[in-house]
């Protein structure tokens, strides 16, 4: 899609400053925007040095591999921290949020057990929120608990946000139904939060305040037309001490103008693996918690890529892309965490690859499932 004369402008003045970085300068007299490289974690992580920003003050870490299967370091100073927030809450407050809320913020950490489901439904009767946040599967587990405990919905909640998973519509009719107010999504990477947020229609709406999103034809870089999927990149105006620029996110989608001339991503519809147990299933996106220790990791290990295959209920077998040393360890490590997660006694293989191959959509996904539906 070609940009508007305004983000064009935009993107002029955006690409002047990055002269700043060691990296960018390396490039020469770039003119045209689509002549900047498309980066990626990889990139960044091997090359890092030319991309960061000296900064005296205090910054704010955290860890991610998203569905890349690459370890990634992010850094953020408290003005980009406040910017970035800021951009989130002008969404949040089309939906009614006051300056001054509370928010229930769900982790998908063990949600199979009961205990940690009447944790949250304790704190929704204590408090009165005005918004939950959560990962779609751990909202439509406390709503189906919250059913079967008959409890009571406060009064105060506008509306509940999906963030980090592809919503369903199956799963938004029963969230909305249990908690009686609209479900609304939120797509972004930890790297620079909020590129897209639902609007009144249900559609995701480009955030073009705070990024510029592209749709490029896979292989080529080349743009994809108005309407076809091709691979997202995104461009940060928000972040500077690290350049997200022409930043690979791993997803696939397609841009258009909706009837009122905002720009609406629609992301390819897959579902997610499920981590399969005899008689129930756990969502795979536990295996984001050991996004710190699998970056860790790397900074000693020179892991490149890992990911999860689940080969039977009991049988994992962790890909290893790079060098490791402490297999011992890893393996001790991985098992006690899919034990505690799944509470199942569970048996942890490793083997190393060269490289370990993308899915047919172009992504490395973190975790895949080979149980059948029927073992």
């Amino acid at each position: 899609m070609k940009p508007t004369v305004d983000i064009e402008r935009k993107l002029r003045q955006f690409m002047a400053s990055l002269s700043d970085y060691p990296y960018y300068q390396a490039l020469g007299d770039i003119q045209q925007w689509s002549e900047l490289p498309v980066t990626d974690k990889a990139l960044i992580n091997e090359k890092r040095e030319l991309f960061e920003l000296p900064y005296s003050g205090k910054v704010y870490e955290s860890f991610t591999s998203g569905t890349t299967g690459i370890p990634f370091r992010c850094v953020k100073t408290a003005e980009e921290r406040w910017r970035l927030a800021m951009a989130l809450y002008r969404h949040r407050k089309k939906w009614g949020l006051p300056p001054k809320h509370h928010m229930l913020l769900m982790s998908n950490r063990s949600l199979s057990e009961p205990h940690h489901l009447d944790h949250y439904v304790n704190q929704l009767q204590q408090q009165h929120f005005h918004m939950i946040q959560g990962r779609a599967s751990a909202l439509v587990s406390l709503a189906q608990h919250i059913s079967q405990m008959n409890a009571v919905i406060p009064g105060s909640l506008l509306f509940v946000q999906n963030w980090g998973e592809p919503v369903h519509a199956s799963q938004k009719q029963e969230i909305e139904r249990v908690f009686r107010v609209p479900l609304v999504d939120y797509y972004g990477l930890e790297e620079i939060w909020c590129i897209a947020f639902s609007n009144r229609a249900g559609q995701l709406e480009i955030d073009e305040d705070s990024v510029f999103v592209e749709v490029l034809e896979p292989g080529t870089n080349k743009p994809a037309a108005d309407g076809i999927y091709g691979e997202i990149v995104v461009t940060s105006f928000l972040m500077r001490s690290i350049p997200y620029v022409r930043y690979r996110t791993g997803d696939i989608g397609r841009t258009r103008r909706n009837e009122f001339g905002a720009r609406i991503l629609e992301l390819f519809p897959i579902r997610n693996e499920q981590i399969k147990l005899p008689g129930r299933e756990v969502h795979s996106s536990i295996f984001r918690y050991l996004d710190k220790f699998f970056y860790e990791l790397a900074q000693n290990e020179q892991i490149k890529q890992f990911q999860v295959v689940q080969e039977s209920y009991t049988g994992f077998r962790l890909l290893v892309a790079g060098n490791i040393s402490e297999e011992h360890s890893l393996r001790t490590h991985l098992e006690k965490f899919l034990r505690q997660s799944l509470n199942a006694e569970v048996n942890l293989t490793i083997e190393r690859k060269e490289q370990i191959p993308l899915s047919p959509n172009g992504k490395l996904q973190s975790f895949v499932s080979l149980v059948k539906e029927n073992a």
